[in-house]
Formats: structure tokens, sequence, C-alpha cells
């Protein structure tokens, strides 16, 4: 029995290593062609309309970061030649930039490479507080990651989101430790991207975390008045004009419910039907622990984004972590692969696999688990 027991322990870790290996090739792979436009100009990404928004705010006030004009003219002199197209726009809060203001100080290619070392710092930070499991098989939760598509696309582009998965992880540990409005006030920083947690303060509110969702509100409300004293009426009116335009452009809508019924009244309702499917799953699951909770508010999120992107999908990898702390059932779990590949996948596969990938989860997170001490109670003497 020694012997046979030793021999599967073996099995195990030689599957981990493997798997591990396996992670590593293909995320080097994965790397190689995703990291190409970077590597002939650090520019060529999202952070380049992060540094557009500084330049205008520093050099004719905050109220006119969202003048087109302006940011026409600062990207054409931070990217000479560079077509300014209908997917170039600064469209983020300001408090991205004023979190991104200390960039200025540095040089184009030098802000790209430090502002992507601090989200690979954030996503460690995460890993450490959230990954499943303990020894050295946890860092297959990090090298998963890090192999995965969308994340290394969102690194690529310089987009925020795993500053925000860092938010809503520590959001998370706080909470478990006890200090809802600490870890309110914490998730409401999650406002740099707002539509990556959008759901989530919701869901908490209607399972019953009404102290958390609280310091959220207040956190957001304050972000949000700053917000609107910086740009003012001015600001406001040159954001919604922005805004309007980008609802237009079919790829902020790609992956999102729209590729199914298309844009409009039907998606937006089809949206809602996902959100309050959301927060029924909440309230039915108001015993269930807080892990289990953050990962059916971010899958929510996901699931019911009226703007998001393929990179956006790195918040899931938060919410895998989360649910699988939970224990969940064997065939749950390998109901994961299929959201990995449909997002590993998307481009040549479409939506389509994700999408259905990202319903069946969040069904399986809204039902609530049957106790498994019942089924023993019930079980004959």
């Amino acid at each position: 029995m020694g012997r046979l027991a030793l021999d599967a322990r073996a099995r195990r870790n030689l599957g981990a290593a493997a798997l591990a290996w396996f992670g590593v090739l293909a995320g080097a792979i994965t790397a190689w062609f995703v990291f190409q436009p970077i590597r002939h100009d650090a520019l060529d990404s999202d952070l380049t309309l992060v540094l557009v928004g500084i330049r205008i705010g520093l050099d004719h006030g905050w109220t006119h970061i969202y003048s087109l004009d302006l940011q026409r003219q600062a990207f054409e002199q931070l990217r000479p030649g560079a077509l300014f197209g209908s997917g170039e726009r600064f469209l983020s809060p300001p408090p991205l930039v004023w979190l991104a203001l200390p960039l200025s100080l540095l040089g184009g290619a030098a802000a790209f490479y430090v502002w992507t070392a601090a989200s690979l710092a954030a996503l460690a930070a995460a890993w450490w507080l959230a990954a499943p499991g303990a020894g050295p098989r946890r860092w297959l939760w990090l090298i998963g990651a890090l192999a995965w598509y969308p994340l290394q696309y969102g690194l690529s582009l310089g987009q925020p989101v795993l500053l925000v998965l860092l938010v809503a992880i520590a959001s998370w540990k706080l909470a478990e430790a006890g200090r809802p409005l600490l870890a309110g006030l914490v998730l409401g920083l999650a406002t740099i991207k707002p539509q990556l947690t959008l759901v989530l303060p919701a869901v908490l509110l209607a399972a019953g975390h009404w102290r958390l969702a609280a310091a959220w509100a207040l956190t957001a409300g304050v972000l949000a008045a700053a917000s609107l004293i910086a740009v003012g009426g001015q600001g406001a009116a040159d954001y919604r004009s922005l805004l309007g335009d980008a609802q237009l452009v079919a790829n902020n809508r790609y992956f999102t419910l729209a590729y199914f019924v298309g844009p409009g009244a039907l998606s937006y309702a089809a949206q809602a039907a996902v959100i309050l499917a959301g927060l029924a799953g909440a309230y039915m699951n108001r015993g269930a622990g807080l892990a289990r909770l953050f990962a059916l508010g971010l899958v929510a999120s996901a699931s019911s984004a009226t703007y998001w992107h393929l990179q956006d999908y790195t918040m899931l990898v938060a919410a895998a972590w989360l649910f699988w702390r939970g224990d969940p059932p064997r065939w749950q779990r390998w109901w994961l692969l299929v959201v990995v590949v449909g997002g590993e996948l998307a481009w040549p596969l479409r939506p389509l696999p994700v999408l259905i990938g990202l319903a069946v989860w969040l069904a399986c997170l809204a039902v609530p688990r049957r106790p498994q001490a019942r089924t023993r109670a019930l079980a004959p003497a």
C-alpha cells in the first residue's frame, strides 16, 4: 500500500510538473506573438491614450481631457504618423489619469515598461493572497494565468485590468478578515475601470453585506464627485459625446450579449436579465462564503457588460481562484476549461464559446450548493 501510495503521489507530482512546463512553453509562445507590436513600438498600446489624457490635463487643464481635437493633437505628438482611428479615444475616468500621473516623468517606452512591471507585481500579489491550494502546486495557478491569452493581451495593451484584479482580491481578503468597511473602501478603487466589477457591489448587497456595499458607494461617490469637479460641465459634455461615439463601434460590444441579439434595446434587456439572475443568485447564496460571492459578482459583471473587450476577461482569473477555493464539484471544475479555451481562442472561434462558458459558470455560482453534511445526516446509521 505504501508503495502504491508513493507511486500515486509521484504520478501527481509528475503531472503537475508536466502541466507547469506546458504552461511555461505555451505562455512563452503566446508572448512571442502578442508582444511583437510592442517590441517595434512601445507606444502601440492603450497606455498611450492614458498618456494623452495626462498631457492634456497638464497642458490645458483637466476640463479638456475629453476634447477630441486635443486628444488627436496629443496623440499625433506622441505617435507621429500613426492613425488616430475610431478606437483611439481616451475614455477612462479621471482617477486612472491621476493614478498614472507619475508616468509623465518618463519617456513613452519607459512608461510602458514601468506600467507593465506594476501590473505583473499586482498579479503576483493577487496570486499570493487568493490562489487556492498549498505548496509548490500553487505556482500552477500563476503560470496558468500568465499563459492565458486574454491576460497577455491586456499586458501588451498596457491595460489597468491587473490592478483592478488586485483591488478585487484585496477587498475579498479584507472582508474575509472581518473588515467589511475597509474592504468596501478598497473595492471603490476599482472605478479606474468600473465595468470590470460593476455588478459585484450589488451582488454583495443582495447577499446581505451592506456595510461593504455602503463603503464601496462612499469611495465611488467621492471619486465620482472629484471627477465631475475636475472635468466640469464642458468636460462632462465632451465625455458624453465620446461615449456616444464609442457605443457605435462594434468592437466595443463584440464580447457582450449584443453578439447574440444585436445592439439596442434587446441587448440591454438581456444584460439586465443577467444582472437580475446574478442578484437572485446572491440572495439565494446569503449563507455562502465570501469567495463564492465575489466570484459570482465578477462573473456576473463579465456576463452582463455593455462595453467589454477580450483583455477584460483577465478578471476571470480572480473569479476562478475564488471559485476553486469553495471546492466545487468536479464537473464544474472541468467546465472552466470551456471558459479557458474560449478565451484563449476567442479570435478564431469568435465570442460564442466563451459566452456560453460564462453563462453556465454563472448558473453554477447562482444555484446554491447542497450542503454535504445534510446528505451524510440523511444516510442510514
